[in-house]
């Protein structure tokens, strides 16, 4: 509650038109240790943001994941498919889907991968901080999915906050799913990241 009041009290005070929430608990490993803590910030915390943003008539812009799925699809999945997460960290995205969808309808939902960027902690930054380190890697080649650069994420939220300030129609509820195009293994982007960051 004391959260809730929090986040009503700071959009009284702005009256935001639109909220993007990129907050979440990303460490998929670590979360099977903290799930209380994967809960509170992927579900609860999103839960309040949606019913915040219904209360002050905010549009909603929520990034989830692709960990929704169980990862056995031999095909892109599209954003009807039925979702089954095998570990915490995407039981918790999806619950925060639901709570969104919950307590404000009108909420836009992206599920995206394997993001990356110059910025914070991912994959791409990991893997080139640990091959200036070491002589050896070892990374899965068993798991696929399309690496999602961030600034194309946010260009795309971007246009969807043009187009809606256009005419309110063009404001569209529901889950969307977004990433760059190609399949790629985890090895095989390990790779292409030493490849690419020798040639500079």
């Amino acid at each position: 509650i004391h959260h809730f009041e929090t986040v009503r009290n700071f959009f009284e005070i702005t009256k935001p038109q639109f909220c993007i929430n990129c907050a979440a608990y990303t460490a998929v490993d670590k979360a099977e240790e903290e799930k209380d803590l994967a809960f509170q910030i992927n579900a609860e915390a999103v839960g309040v943001l949606a019913a915040v943003c219904q209360k002050y008539s905010t549009q909603f812009i929520h990034i989830s994941t692709d960990y929704v799925f169980d990862g056995t699809a031999t095909a892109p999945y599209k954003e009807d498919a039925v979702t089954n997460p095998v570990n915490t960290y995407g039981a918790t995205k999806l619950k925060g889907e639901q709570e969104a969808l919950q307590y404000n309808p009108s909420s836009i939902i992206i599920r995206t991968s394997w993001v990356y960027s110059e910025f914070g902690k991912n994959f791409v930054k990991t893997m080139m901080k640990l091959m200036s380190e070491r002589e050896e890697l070892k990374v899965v080649n068993d798991q696929v999915g399309s690496p999602t650069y961030a600034a194309d994420l946010a260009e795309a939220i971007l246009r969807i906050i043009n187009v809606s300030q256009t005419s309110s129609s063009n404001w569209q509820p529901g889950i969307y799913h977004f990433s760059n195009s190609g399949i790629i293994s985890w090895y095989d982007f390990a790779v292409a990241i030493k490849e690419i960051s020798e040639s500079k």
